[in-house]
């Protein structure tokens, strides 16, 4: 699969937004990443404004990106909350 994740990873990250990141409007904001979810919370979204992550619910993700220059630069503040 192209541009594959482990969705654990990802929550992960997500987490360590949610809790160190700073809360505007719904939305949380750390280290160049966002993080925001729907009502449900069932749907997650992770993104840098250019690249946006989505996790469904049941372990599916979708990437959104317009170029693999935005798909890194996104994957290299990713990598970067990660390794914290």
């Amino acid at each position: 699969m192209k541009n594959e994740i482990d969705v654990h990873q990802a929550l992960a990250v997500v987490n360590k937004i949610t809790r160190d990141g700073v809360k505007k409007d719904g939305v949380y904001h750390f280290e160049g990443l966002t993080v925001e979810s729907d009502s449900d919370g069932y749907t997650v979204v992770l993104t840098d404004g250019r690249t946006s992550l989505t996790l469904f619910f049941h372990n599916k993700y979708e990437f959104d990106y317009p170029d693999s220059t935005a798909f890194e630069n996104f994957m290299r503040r990713y990598w970067a909350i990660y390794g914290m």
